[in-house]
Order: C-alpha cells, then structure tokens, then sequence
C-alpha cells in the first residue's frame, strides 16, 4: 500500500509539476460537469412533483436550474477538453525528458549487460505515453466517486435498499481490476519476447543490414522468426484479453439485473403510494445513469491501477539510477595535471552474468605525459580495460589510481570532463557537422574556430570544405537538406569530436579508424602522437588501441594483453628483441603486408 501511495504520488507530481494551474482546474471543471447527471435527475424529480402538485413555482424554479445546469456544464466540458490536453502533453514531455535524463544518464554502462534492466525499460517504452496521465486518471476516479456518493445520496431518499444500486458498483470496479490485472501479468511475461520480435523488425527495416539480408538470403528466415516470435507473444496477450472480456461480461450482466431490480422496487413502492412519481423518474433515471458511472469508474479506476504498476516501473528506474550513482563519501578532487600516471593495482572484472572475468589480477601502470599502445588478440580485453579507465564499470576488486589517488574517490563527471575519447562502435549524430563534433565540449560548440582546429587534428576539414553548407550542414538523410557520409567520413568525425578538447589528462583511440586505410590510420596516429608529447606539459596520456601492429610502434610504451592479463611490455625494439607474442604478431602482419 505505501509502495502504491508513492507510486501514485510521483506521477502526480509531474502533472502538476508540468502544468500546476491547468491539472488544479481539470479537476475542478470535471467535477463540476460530471454532477450534472444527478443535479439533472433530481430537478426531473421535483418538476414531475411540481406538475402533479400544481405547483407552479417549484415548477419553474427547478426548470430554471436544470437549464443553467445544463448551459455551465457545456461551456465546462469545453474548458475540461481543452485543458486535459494542455496536462496531457505537458506532463507527457516533462517524463519524457525525465526517462531520457534516468536511462542516458545513468552511471557507468553496467546497466546495458542486465537483462531484468533491459525488460523494464522495455514495459517502460511501451507504457511512456501513460507516464503524463495520472492527473487525468485522478479526474475521472474523483469524478465518479463524487457522482456514485451523490447518486446513493438521492437513492437513500427515496428507499434505503436502493443503495445496492451503487454498491453493485464496487463489484463492477472488482471485476474491472482484475480483468486489468491479467493484462498485466501477460505484458510482463512476454517482455522479452516482444523486445525480440522488436529487434527482428529493426533488423529486418533498417538499411546497416539490408546487403547482408539480401546477400545471404536471409529475409524469409527473418520472416519466419518474427513470426513466430510475435504469435507466442499475441496468443499470450489475446488470452489475457479474452479473459478479461468475459469478466466484463459478467460485470454487464450483474449490472443489468441491478438495474432491474432498482425499477421494479420503486414501481412497487409508486404503486402502494409509497414513492411519487417524480421519485419513479429520479430512480430510473439515476439507474440509466448508473451504467455511465460505473463503466467511468471502471475505465478510469483500472487505468489508474495500471498507471501505478508504470508507476513502480518508473520509480525503479529512478530507484536504479539513484542506486547506480558513484558518489564518493569524502570526494576527491581531479588532479590538474599527471605527474605519475594512472596505475592499475590487482584490478579483476568481470561482466554481469558472466561467471569468467575478463580482467585478472592486472597491475600496470600507464606513466604521464607519454603515449602508450595497447595490443592484444580478439577477446584480451583491451576495450574493457578502456571502459575501466573511462569509469563506465567499477572494478570487482583492485584500484585504479590517477596520480595515487583512488578513481573510486574521484567524482566521476570531474573524471570524464577530463577525459576525451575516440571509439570503435562511434556514434553517428545528425545534428549540424559543427553540433555533431563540437559536442565534446559543449562550452564551445558555437566556436567554429574550435571545431576546425578539432577537424584538422582528425584530418577531416577536406570532407567538410567538400560538404554543401561546410560546418553548418545537416547530417543524415531523414531530415530537409541533409546529407549522408561514408562510414570512413563518419569516422572522421567521430576522431573530431576525440581531438575536441583542450585540456584532457586522459586521450583514448579505442580502434578509432577500422573504416580507414592503413596508410590514413598511420597519418592520423603520427599526428595524435605529436599532439599527445604537445600536452606533456599536463601530463596527459594517450592511449592507442589497434590492431595495425605498424601503427603502435610511434608508441613511447607498448602493452601486449592476452587472456585479461599483461603478457609484455616495453618499446617497439624492444618487444621485438623479446620474440614473444608481439614480435609473432608483428611478423605475421607484416608478412600479410608483403604478399
């Protein structure tokens, strides 16, 4: 139950959050019209008595009220349209925003390797439109209540029994629950089956796959696949529907004996002198009514359940993100520059799921100031170790200092503001070239001088002279007047936005130009390097991870890993000398070189 009330609460609060005056007055308009069924029954009631009376003035009196009645729940309705939208659409961006802010934001990149992680966000993306209805929902609960109590209010008037009519009601809502309740447990058990079938249809749509589709034949096994995939997903949402149908069933015909039941009792009472006529109207017409209110306190009060299950979603995901925060107790400050270097004592790691770690027990030390190559085979670890130094996972054990001072200690977005990085797995971002490099330093992304100097380093101002609006051109076809790159151009632009900072201790190339030709990687790795020995004065360390053996020899130090471990290490020459791994590694490239 106070899992429920804070549940309810935080959805709440972003419909007021977003739109306080507008939510404030749907509630208050809703109400307002919504009593206008009963306030109408009974003036019915007291004109009847009137005209039997011969009371005029009664008569006259209540006509009037039922037309102002009628007359301010029209204009209300209007308003209540109208401002329901405005709720709607406002709370809908502000949680919008809010679950880009949990799931991009969120600590480290742990969370993307869980499963149960990725079924939640899954059910969150299928529910996020719901996410700005609470307010909404609110309404209608409220505006049912109010109506079920002034309903049982004027039943009571004219035979207490008739207070079964609304009572029959909480058993229309029971069944409403539960019918909602078995739609909930067939989308949480097909979770992982509707992100497949997802992803087979992303695969199937988009262009990265389609030569290989084509290629290998691979459509109609796609087809079949999807397929399959999406009855067993459908076969167990339909039964969950039909189900839930046959309870509503049983609800309407529950319903229609109430309502029987309520006529006959007040014809009886009518005929023994026991009830006016005017009481006959107002009971008939309430029942009539009665429906409306229990089928809205059925579809709002089962919408407000299913809300509160998103709900407990969305506060997990917050309760996630919170619980992912790496905040240091006594935080410690990022050094302004390296004087020793960054030092890795007896760190393992391994990734979620996994029973076998990919990093053991390693011990180095990357020193200041100087550019060092990692090399390794498929699967030695050299991207994880990447990962480790950029603070996206935390080791199982061991430390990483930077200048004796733990990372764990370090607040990690002082860490990453001096770090820059440049990554196989790039992103390709259709904002403005400028935008799409300047990015990483948003401080100076309207500085074109910046972000050319950024494209120099990475040797792309070729391809943006060559582009249509130079830096200003919009990237990706999808949108007016933009343009597609290569994937090697695509990559340029990923080592700008490597190459845009300044100030940074740390420089990553993680594979950065697999879309180049040697000879390109090689111009670039000679310029990295003579801006990494540029930045000494920092003590800035460039790391270079790459699979061209030619390449990493302008490297001061070389690191050969193989099964999560430091095999050897030492200059080019001197590995070399060593004929161990790198030097067979190095022979076998370079033989391939020249046959």
């Amino acid at each position: 139950m106070l899992e429920n009330l804070r549940a309810y609460r935080v959805l709440l609060a972003i419909g007021f959050r977003a739109a306080p005056r507008q939510a404030t007055m749907q509630i208050l308009s809703g109400l307002f019209f919504q009593l206008q069924g009963p306030i109408f029954a009974f003036g019915a009631k007291l004109l009847v008595d009137a005209a039997v009376a011969q009371t005029l003035d009664v008569g006259l009196l209540a006509g009037v009220v039922m037309a102002l009645s009628i007359g301010l729940s029209l204009v209300a309705v209007f308003y209540y349209v109208d401002w329901v939208f405005t709720v709607l659409d406002r709370a809908g961006a502000l949680a919008t925003r809010r679950l880009i802010q949990l799931m991009g934001g969120t600590h480290g990149l742990a969370h993307h390797e869980r499963p149960d992680y990725q079924d939640q966000v899954q059910r969150i993306r299928e529910e996020q439109g719901r996410l700005g209805g609470m307010v909404n929902a609110t309404a209608g609960v409220l505006r049912a209540m109010v109506v079920l109590i002034a309903t049982a209010v004027l039943l009571i008037s004219v035979h207490p029994l008739l207070i079964l009519l609304p009572l029959f009601g909480i058993l229309s809502a029971w069944l409403g629950k539960r019918s909602q309740d078995l739609e909930v447990s067939a989308q949480e058990a097909t979770s992982e089956a509707t992100r497949l079938y997802r992803h087979l249809f992303e695969v199937g749509t988009a262009a990265p796959q389609g030569k290989e589709l084509r290629l290998f034949g691979l459509t109609d096994r796609l087809l079949e696949r999807h397929h399959q995939v999406s009855d067993g997903v459908l076969q167990v949402r339909n039964g969950a529907t039909w189900r839930g149908a046959l309870l509503r069933a049983g609800d309407g015909f529950i319903s229609g004996l109430a309502f029987a039941g309520a006529i006959t009792l007040v014809l009886v009472l009518a005929v023994r002198g026991q009830a006016t006529p005017g009481d006959v109207i107002l009971t008939v017409s309430l029942a009539a009514q009665m429906n409306g209110i229990v089928f809205l306190a059925i579809a709002y009060g089962t919408g407000l359940l299913w809300l509160l299950k998103v709900a407990r979603r969305y506060m997990w995901l917050e309760e996630y993100a919170e619980g992912a925060k790496r905040a240091p107790v006594a935080p410690t400050a990022v050094p302004d520059r390296l004087t020793k270097g960054i030092e890795l004592q007896n760190v393992t790691f391994g990734y979620p799921g996994s029973d076998r770690p990919v990093l053991a027990n390693l011990s180095l030390r990357l020193p200041a100031g100087k550019v060092v190559a990692l090399v390794g085979e498929n699967g030695a670890g050299k991207t994880t170790l990447v990962k480790l130094l950029a603070d996206f996972y935390q080791p199982d054990s061991g430390q990483i200092l930077i200048d004796g001072r733990d990372l764990a200690q370090i607040d990690p977005d002082g860490w990453r503001s001096r770090l820059s990085a440049a990554f196989q797995d790039f992103s390709k971002f259709e904002f403005l070239v400028r935008e799409a490099v300047g990015i990483a330093d948003l401080d100076r992304i309207e500085e074109r001088a910046a972000v050319t100097a950024a494209l120099q380093r990475a040797g792309a101002d070729g391809l943006v002279a060559n582009l249509p609006d130079g830096s200003e051109t919009q990237l990706g076809t999808a949108w007016p007047n933009g343009v597609d790159l290569s994937g090697g151009q695509w990559q340029k632009l990923a080592l700008g936005r490597g190459l845009m900072r300044t100030d940074p201790l740390l420089v990553v190339f993680d594979e950065p130009t697999a879309a180049l030709d040697a000879q390109t990687e090689f111009a670039l790795f000679e310029r990295f390097a003579e801006a990494a020995r540029a930045g000494r004065e920092r003590g800035t360390i460039t790391l270079l991870v790459s699979h061209r053996f030619s390449t990493v020899q302008m490297a001061d130090l070389i690191l050969v890993l193989e099964n999560g471990r430091i095999l050897e290490y030492g200059s080019h020459e001197a590995l070399l000398s060593q004929d161990g791994l790198y030097a067979e590694l190095y022979e076998l490239q370079s033989q391939a070189y020249r046959d």
